[in-house]
């Protein structure tokens, strides 16, 4: 028997996963528009990442990328968020986790992308 097939299905769809980071990133930063001090930064970067989920389902490497690099800029500014209340932490909380779920979805993809055969 061939074990090939139940191994391939096995393995996570990065891309699948990715696109559903984008999505949650969209609906995360559509609220926090409504309770931040910049709210346009916001919007534009809910734009931003349902751009790059349209890259992501046109195919190829641009979408992971771009997805990838606004995951990598909302991890970086997570530690100079202000945090006020309970209500603070808990979103820049599960941002933390989708973003790191992200990055990872990201390398997965990435990692597991079709290569050219070597000459």
């Amino acid at each position: 028997m061939n074990e090939e097939p139940a191994q391939a299905s096995a393995s996570p769809d990065w891309r699948k996963i990715l696109g559903w980071v984008a999505l949650a990133f969209v609906v995360v930063e559509v609220v926090s528009a409504f309770f931040i001090e910049f709210p346009v930064a916001a919007i534009v970067f809910a734009a931003l990442f349902l751009i790059g989920w349209f890259l992501l389902r046109r195919g190829g490497l641009s979408g992971v990328i771009f997805v990838g690099a606004l995951l990598v800029i909302e991890l970086a500014g997570i530690p100079f968020y202000e945090r006020k209340d309970t209500d603070d932490w808990i979103v820049q909380g599960v941002a933390l986790v989708l973003g790191v779920v992200g990055i990872v979805a990201a390398a997965g993809a990435l990692w597991r992308r079709p290569r050219a055969p070597s000459a």
